[in-house]
């Protein structure tokens, strides 16, 4: 067999190689490994020589030792509590009657003015009482039901509160270089104080305030050494998912990769909605669906959650995309649908990972804060996210993006958050504000043509963590 193979490729051998060959059974690959050599004449020697070396593919096995990987976060037991009294889920008794409607209202109007009152200097005047102070300063808190710019340029408001209404001009002056700004940013049904003098059918303002975040706040002291990774707008099922970048998110988790002592300490992951691309969200989307039925989406994302490493608690709450009510507050994604062993909330929630107060919010409204502040814009997610902070509140325009009439308005910010996290816009977005770390977790999901047509520019597969003991935040590129 060696010696056919050898005259066949026309390698000549001398007498000694040629009977030492005959006399010995040799493996069949021996002929190969004297091709290799690349000799035209194959002498004894030769054939001895190769066979006092062991053939590369019979050498000693390899042995590759993988690098070291002990998960610090692997150590520590959770700490997550949810605020419940502030989740929809199980709550919602609504039933769209003018009463449901009333007490919405009056519930926020109670709450954001407390707010009010609490950081205000001096005592606010009702409405119903205010013309028995004309020719005096006086604070008013009030409800914006109306606003319009004069032919004069100034800014004209109608305003209410639980008692009457009236009305409040800002003049268009140079004693109101700072006013002016602060008036134009004022939204229908925003809910503020206002400060000014009362004429016969005016009050001509001299200062507006948002309930806003408190200035002074106390530093949180987290214990455990462990970090928290945010995630929104997943979209499994849609054509556009990247899932190859998510694979190697759940890669780096399990210590393959860079930063593995970052990797360690991942206790947690915070999902802000839109964990699947749903079904009819929006005119022809099946022609962008990879997978076209709701079930097998969340079975996907239940196929993800398998492949995380077993210490990580995931917390999860929905979008607009989501197999839940449009209509925010939007109750918590069923276990019907999500069938991993994962903390399912409602959207908004407020929750404590280790102490640390979080509020997580999808951000559909953040549509209608755009088109309705100056100067916001798709691009800086971070800065819109401000404005909700100022207001107290997470959707300000009623009737900007659908809002479901609960007697409890669950929109508003009672407690401040150490951690305000968002997604919806597909843009990640970092600043911080009193106190409170701003985060927009940006997507898995690549440019869509509607993104195209709108102008929007994505920023797929960097998540922010968050090193909760040191308060410090890294965004991690998972596209590279």
């Amino acid at each position: 067999m060696v010696l056919e193979e050898l005259a066949h490729k026309g390698i000549r051998m001398t007498t000694e190689a040629e009977r030492y060959i005959q006399a010995n059974e040799l493996s069949p690959d021996l002929a190969e490994r004297l091709i290799a050599l690349q000799k035209p004449l194959i002498s004894k020697d030769d054939i001895e020589g190769l066979l006092a070396k062991k053939p590369a593919d019979t050498t000693e096995t390899e042995i590759i030792r993988p690098d070291y990987f002990s998960p610090l976060a692997k150590e520590f037991s959770p700490d997550v509590k949810i605020n419940y009294s502030r989740d929809v889920t199980g709550k919602s008794r609504t039933k769209g009657e003018v009463e449901n409607f009333i007490n919405h209202f009056r519930n926020r109007f109670d709450r954001l003015s407390k707010m009010l009152r609490r950081v205000g200097a001096g005592s606010s005047v009702d409405l119903s009482e205010i013309k028995k102070h004309v020719g005096e300063k006086v604070r008013v808190i009030a409800l914006i039901s109306d606003k319009r710019v004069t032919k004069k340029g100034n800014i004209f408001f109608e305003i209410e509160d639980m008692t009457g209404t009236f009305k409040v001009v800002v003049s268009q002056s140079r004693y109101n270089e700072k006013l002016v700004p602060k008036a134009k940013n004022v939204l229908l049904d925003d809910i503020v104080a206002i400060t000014g003098k009362v004429l016969e059918p005016y009050l001509i303002a001299e200062d507006i305030e948002w309930p806003d975040m408190p200035v002074v706040r106390e530093k949180r002291v987290i214990e455990a050494d462990v970090a928290a990774a945010y995630l929104s707008d997943i979209h499994f099922g849609s054509k556009y998912f990247l899932e190859k970048y998510l694979d190697s998110f759940v890669e780096w988790l399990h210590g393959k990769g860079d930063s593995k002592e970052l990797a360690g300490k991942v206790k947690y992951i915070v999902i802000a909605g839109d964990v699947v691309d749903g079904i009819g969200i929006y005119p022809n989307q099946e022609k962008e669906l990879l997978v076209k039925d709701i079930y097998q989406q969340y079975r996907m994302f239940d196929d993800f959650i398998e492949d995380l490493p077993d210490y990580i608690e995931v917390i999860v709450a929905p979008g607009n995309h989501d197999a839940v009510r449009r209509g925010e507050p939007q109750t918590a994604i069923s276990t019907d649908m999500v069938k991993s062993d994962v903390t399912l909330v409602g959207n908004p929630c407020s929750l404590s990972i280790e102490g640390m107060k979080h509020l997580t919010y999808h951000g559909t409204s953040i549509d209608s804060m755009i088109a309705s502040i100056p100067g916001q814009s798709y691009m800086h997610p971070e800065k819109v996210m401000i404005e909700y902070l100022k207001r107290r509140h997470l959707s300000p325009v009623y009737g900007g993006n659908l809002i479901i009439p609960e007697n409890i308005d669950y929109m508003v910010i009672d407690d401040p958050p150490d951690v305000f996290h968002c997604g919806h816009v597909h843009k990640n977005g970092y600043t911080q504000y009193r106190g409170t770390l701003v985060i927009n977790s940006g997507t898995f999901q690549d440019q869509t043509d509607f993104q195209v047509k709108q102008g929007h520019v994505p920023t797929p597969a960097l998540v922010p963590i968050l090193e909760m003991k040191n308060n410090r935040l890294r965004t991690l590129d998972f596209k590279s």
